[in-house]
């Protein structure tokens, strides 16, 4: 038989798939009884895990859910109990990892993120577990009012310690909403409320009456019990007068109905403290709602001298400023705060009223752009 020269490669190729199918078809058959036998592995492990947790079989869910998630990486429902679980164990860098894996799979799991945040929180890593639980609120903690109080109580932990105080205490109406006051939130709400950026287990000993009593106070609040509220705090400014934060505190709770007594109570704080920035601040705007604009800007001008790290100082100089009349010292200041905390709504709308007033249009677009933005997440999480 006879070839022409070019037939011969085809015909060369030919051979060679013929031979590779021949080759390939036992191994493509023995891949697919591999995976047919990977799948019922995984089967097995994902019930066995499954009835091990209904069971309470603690140790030996762990390891089953651990086996069914190498089998199946993409398991999501895997990594979320084998995260909870370990959780509930202690064992926070396991459970860390797990709930790592989830949201890796799944960019939407609320309560994924808010374990995880807890996980963070017990491993010290603060800024990663509070913005975490943020992301959580905004995706939704899901219908479990135990894990919503436990997630919340630990934010308002967390930005009391970064001295994000009065979000602190927003957080802590939720907390008390959804289940009442108990000792461990009495004492955190005392903390928040006096304003001192540490955890409850870093606190003084001899500083755990004046705490208690202040946290009760701040709970009837929260609970909008006013009687109650100005029984706890008559007890607590008669016990404590000379208490740093103290008077600060009951004209915050005073000047909800009365805006004289509070602004009494904010001077008092500062006999105690010339240099209270967040009571001259206050007062500078109470000033500013009284027509007094020449008063507010010198308490504002003393906030920001008392302390020029604290952006509200700065934010209430340059809203005062150019309200005013002198704007471009005020677009200066509010410069200032905007840069010290980028994530305020607040400092953005007074900016965007400012650049609007010096006629920079493009500017003032762009501020209320991100006011929007931000105004807009801020409900998403309180929601």
């Amino acid at each position: 038989m006879h070839f022409a020269p070019r037939a011969i490669p085809v015909l060369l190729r030919a051979a060679a798939a013929f031979s590779l199918a021949a080759l390939l078809g036992p191994v493509a058959a023995a891949g697919q009884k591999a995976q047919e036998a990977a799948s019922a592995a995984f089967d097995r492990a994902s019930r066995a895990a499954t009835e091990a947790r209904t069971e309470n079989r603690i140790e030996d869910a762990i390891g089953l859910y651990r086996q069914a998630v190498k089998l199946r990486p993409s398991w999501t429902e895997g990594w979320w109990f084998l995260g909870e679980l370990l959780y509930d164990q202690n064992q926070y860098p396991e459970a860390r990892d797990s709930l790592r894996r989830l949201i890796a799979l799944d960019q939407t799991t609320g309560p994924g993120f808010a374990l995880l945040g807890l996980c963070e929180f017990e491993m010290k890593e603060y800024a990663k577990a509070l913005n975490h639980i943020y992301q959580a609120r905004r995706l939704g903690l899901g219908d479990d009012p135990q894990v919503r109080r436990v997630v919340l109580f630990h934010e308002m932990l967390l930005l009391t310690r970064i001295q994000e105080y009065e979000s602190a205490m927003q957080v802590l109406m939720s907390v008390v909403k959804d289940g009442g006051a108990g000792p461990a939130l009495i004492e955190a709400a005392g903390i928040a409320g006096l304003r001192r950026p540490i955890f409850p287990e870093e606190l003084p000993p001899g500083d755990k009456d004046l705490i208690e009593s202040a946290g009760r106070a701040v709970c009837a609040m929260a609970q909008r019990d006013p009687a109650a509220a100005q029984t706890y705090f008559a007890e607590l400014v008669a016990a404590y007068p000379k208490a740093p934060n103290v008077h600060y505190l009951y004209g915050w709770f005073l000047s909800a109905n009365d805006k004289d007594a509070g602004l009494r109570e904010y001077q008092k704080e500062l006999e105690l403290n010339p240099k209270h920035t967040e009571a001259l601040a206050t007062i500078a705007l109470e000033y500013e709602v009284r027509g007094d604009l020449d008063t507010a800007i010198s308490y504002a001008r003393r906030a920001v001298e008392a302390d020029a790290q604290f952006f509200g100082a700065h934010a209430v100089l340059g809203k005062l400023l150019a309200g005013n009349g002198q704007v471009e010292e005020g677009i200066k200041e509010l410069e200032i705060a905007r840069q010290q905390a980028p994530d305020s709504p607040q400092v953005h709308f007074s900016l965007a009223t400012a650049y609007s007033m010096a006629g920079k249009k493009a500017e003032a677009a762009r501020e209320r752009a991100e006011f929007t933005r931000l105004r807009k997440l801020a409900t998403e999480i309180s929601q």
